[in-house]
């Protein structure tokens, strides 16, 4: 997985850097944040911007992640439309938080 991490303040932005977000790159999300985990601020970004594709496999990922990281808000920051519609569609738009860009993530936490 293709990915950068930047820390900003108390906040951990990870920016996703690949186009599908499906069955091969979901456990290698989860081993990333898992290793990263100690160091994830109290609020865990998720810049999806480069992301066009989401399957079941990216969804059950980014929950698995939302469960590792209980106490610790989560939000994802300008998904593209299919990734939003499948965060609608599934009722996750309820549990993680969509924002346009990265500041107005990271502006909640100020």
């Amino acid at each position: 997985m293709q990915y950068e991490t930047i820390n900003q303040g108390q906040c951990t932005i990870l920016q996703i850097k690949e186009e599908r977000f499906d069955a091969k790159l979901a456990p290698s999300f989860r081993e990333e944040v898992e290793k990263l985990s100690a160091d994830i601020g109290s609020h865990l970004v998720l810049d999806l911007s480069e992301v066009r594709f989401m399957d079941s496999s990216g969804l059950g990922a980014v929950m698995a992640v939302y469960k590792m990281l209980r106490g610790k808000k989560i939000s994802v920051v300008n998904p593209q439309r299919a990734v939003k519609e499948l965060l609608k569609l599934t009722r996750m738009d309820k549990l993680i938080t969509s924002f346009d860009t990265i500041e107005d993530a990271v502006a909640t936490m100020a």
